[in-house]
């Protein structure tokens, strides 16, 4: 990667250049100016990487420099090398997204990390550029083609496979094997990115059956009979049809799944699993090969996306009801739900599904667990007395078709914990969430220099968090740390416009100890310092 510095000093400029470890950085001088103009005029002509720039030189001030080169080379990564330690400096470089201000004397060890992180980061844009074009022109031919009939004839075949004209989709090559199994390639569910994985699902599921498709295709055909088609039904979905006739053939195409699966994440950055079934001794017993790969993949819950599930590697052992959840842990489960201590709850349960990646049958063990606990929450709602919605009342198991790993599970439950607090009471009697939300609203306004959290809330009020926050944004408009935040701020901007406190004590007074932290709030509320709303405001 290439680099510019410019100083208008001769000796500090070389003296910059004999500190950089080129060689070990893999980096390369490409030009040197001595002073804003001239660098201007060599960018065209270096087209750098990076620039090492001096604030102070004649003619344009490095500030302009980048100001100006920023309009055409916006990819370029500034470092500001001054010996001005003035504070307005570095705000107004950091305005000009400067990369780091560091003052000379500069010390080559900084100097050396910092254009070492700059590399890296320019390396993962490349990729990230390289990732994005390469995905565009796949969404070209995307746009010419999505489902075709076989996609919908093979989906049949797995939905009703006893209708004859559902095998039309299986090649001849594949029927004349003498085993078979299929396998599901099923992308990444994130709930925090919902509508962008909504929005893009389609575009990828087209990239995984296409890389599918021409990876394993290209390896030993004579070994083995790929079919690969997209689920007509469900859009995270790939299936693939194998037939082979030696077992040792399914090694080397678990081996090629991998592959593929890194390279996958690795240069489309798609999130993905893959779960394979059973062999089979005929090709009608697919649809089964298929339903045993689904269960594989349920195992994403307890092991994350990215990896390999397969039947014939699982563990077999007899189904029995967890240890783990005994009548006595039970019984203490549903205390700490009758007395209110929602957090306690979620992470005794928490505590309890990671016990069960230790057993055998580990997946089944989770989904005892999970129905269990459900079934805990819906007793204890009935104790109180509480009617639940028909949308909370649904098969426990039917849920977790949805999730994709222990955070969504845990999500699952929340939302049960939240939908039951917005039918209950809290422990100071018949008081609404609403007058809980006033009272803290006053609590706040008086107490704003205190420790305030929504554990706190929740340890003081009894009420959930989650439903907490979400209802207090409902009423105000903000969430609790904004609204606290607003609130010291204007608490801040008093004392400032009133008095002629330190700031550093207004700081601690309106509950920062940290007083570059309180500047840092106080400027990305209000667009300015606590130094320059006092000269305006006094």
């Amino acid at each position: 990667m290439k680099v510019m510095i410019v100083e208008d000093e001769p000796l500090l400029r070389q003296g910059l250049i004999s500190k950089i470890k080129w060689q070990s950085l893999n980096l390369q001088l490409e030009g040197e100016a001595g002073d804003g103009i001239e660098a201007l005029h060599k960018l065209e002509e270096c087209k750098p990487d990076i620039v090492l720039t001096d604030v102070r030189m004649p003619g344009i001030d490095g500030l302009q420099f980048i100001q100006r080169a920023r309009q055409d080379y916006p990819r370029i990564k500034f470092v500001i090398i001054s010996g001005y330690g003035e504070f307005d400096y570095v705000r107004e470089a950091m305005k000009h997204s400067v990369k780091d201000y560091l003052l000379k004397p500069v010390d080559g060890e900084m100097l050396n990390h910092l254009l070492f992180e700059l590399r890296e980061e320019l390396h993962r844009e490349q990729i990230e550029d390289h990732n994005r074009i390469h995905l565009e022109e796949l969404g070209q031919l995307y746009l010419r083609g999505n489902l075709q009939s076989t996609d919908h004839i093979l989906t049949r075949f797995l939905t009703d496979p006893d209708l004859e004209h559902s095998l039309e989709g299986l090649p001849p090559s594949l029927t004349k094997r003498r085993y078979f199994t299929a396998a599901t390639a099923k992308i990444a569910y994130r709930r925090d990115e919902q509508d962008q994985w909504e929005q893009d699902c389609s575009l990828a599921r087209f990239s995984v059956h296409n890389v599918m498709q021409n990876g394993l295709s290209a390896a030993s055909p004579e070994e083995a009979s790929l079919t690969v088609f997209k689920h007509a039904h469900k859009l995270d979905e790939v299936i693939l049809f194998f037939g082979y006739e030696e077992e040792v053939t399914m090694y080397k195409v678990k081996k090629n799944l991998h592959l593929l699966l890194e390279w996958i994440q690795e240069n489309l950055g798609i999130h993905l699993s893959i779960g394979i079934g059973a062999a089979k001794e005929s090709y009608q017993l697919l649809p089964l090969a298929y339903m045993e790969s689904q269960k594989m993949l349920k195992n994403r819950l307890l092991d994350g996306d990215g990896k390999l599930y397969c039947a014939d590697d699982a563990r077999p052992a007899p189904i029995t009801a967890s240890p783990l959840l005994n009548e006595h842990t039970g019984r203490m489960l549903l205390g700490l739900l009758e007395a209110g201590k929602h957090i306690t709850f979620m992470n005794a349960v928490e505590e309890l599904m990671r016990g069960s990646l230790d057993s055998d049958n580990r997946y089944e063990h989770f989904e005892y667990l999970y129905t269990e606990v459900i079934h805990i929450i819906r007793k204890h709602a009935y104790k109180s007395g509480v009617q639940l919605p028909i949308t909370a009342l649904s098969a426990p198991l039917a849920d977790l078709e949805f999730a994709s790993d222990w955070l969504d599970v845990k999500a699952l439950l929340e939302d049960q914990l939240n939908g039951l607090a917005e039918l209950t009471t809290d422990r100071f009697g018949d008081r609404s969430s609403d007058a809980i939300i006033d009272s803290v609203r006053q609590y706040v306004s008086q107490h704003y220099a205190e420790e305030l959290t929504l554990q706190w809330v929740s340890d003081t009020y009894f009420i959930h968090p989650n439903y907490f926050s979400r209802r207090f944004k409902q009423i105000t408009g903000s969430c609790f740390n904004d609204y606290l935040t607003r609130i010291r701020v204007e608490r801040s901007k008093d004392l400032l416009a009133t008095t002629t406190l330190r700031i550093n004590l207004i700081s601690q007074m309106v509950g920062y100890e940290d007083q570059n932290y309180f500047c840092n709030v106080f400027r990305k509320v209000t667009g300015s310092s606590p130094t320059c709303y006092r000269k305006e405001n006094s």
